[in-house]
């Protein structure tokens, strides 16, 4: 068996619980994340280098989003980059199984990096329909209140489980009881899935429809970060 067959075997063994995760990132992205990560193991690479470059290739979809005109080409390179970016934020955590452990470190760099990701990619959507688009005022706004809705499903699901995980090793280390993942969650979290937005990136070079398919998903997040934030105060006051 060659190093990435065998990388490919051993993290295949070693995923993560699919408990919260939507089916996109179930079935796309940790898979296409764990061949990148066979490779970055292949080659050398820190799970730390591979968190920058997950950052670089963000950064260039949201350059090309904000400087580049709308076409039909650099639609499809906006959406490789952000979403090769994406798979490549899967990667560092496997990578880092996959090497025997990651670190706090690497850790918080990858929650800062994702979270200039949440922020970044709609303030590029904010300048490019500014730029390019044909769009009144009261329309940018938008972009600025997806930032802010994306923002908060972040932080309260990244929060949560480490306020929960305090309570734990306080109350002396209780494991909890962990409900099995759930086909209709896991569809029901389409919308907040950071690849599901990436999608709509290839509808940018036809403006009219882009604005449209962008301001349904933002009233969609709108409702799920209602649920998901009731959702988790319900669970940690019960804590």
């Amino acid at each position: 068996m060659s190093s990435l067959g065998a990388s490919l075997h051993e993290l295949a063994a070693a995923q993560k619980a699919s408990r919260g995760v939507s089916l996109y990132s179930r079935f796309v992205n940790r898979p296409v994340g764990r061949v990148l990560a066979a490779s970055a193991h292949v080659l050398g690479l820190t799970p730390n280098q591979v968190t920058v470059v997950s950052a670089v290739a963000t950064a260039t979809g949201a350059a090309l989003l904000v400087l580049v005109p709308p076409s039909l080409v650099n639609s499809v390179m906006v959406w490789f980059f952000l979403a090769l970016g994406f798979c490549l934020d899967s990667a560092d955590g496997q990578l880092a199984r996959l090497r025997g452990g990651g670190s706090l470190a690497g850790e918080w760099l990858d929650h800062v990096v994702d979270a200039g990701k949440v922020v970044g990619v709609h303030l590029a959507v904010l300048v490019m329909l500014y730029r390019f688009g044909h769009v009144s005022d009261t329309q940018l706004l938008v972009p600025l209140a997806f930032a802010l809705v994306s923002t908060l499903i972040f932080a309260g699901g990244t929060l949560a489980p480490l306020v929960r995980r305090g309570a734990e090793v306080g109350a002396g280390g209780a494991t909890p009881v962990r409900r099995p993942s759930s086909t209709i969650g896991a569809i029901g979290l389409l919308p907040a899935d950071y690849g599901v937005l990436c999608l709509v990136f290839l509808l940018t070079w036809h403006q009219s429809l882009f604005f449209l398919t962008y301001s349904v998903l933002l009233v969609v997040n709108a409702v799920l970060m209602c649920l998901l934030l009731a959702k988790w105060f319900r669970e940690l006051s019960t804590t």
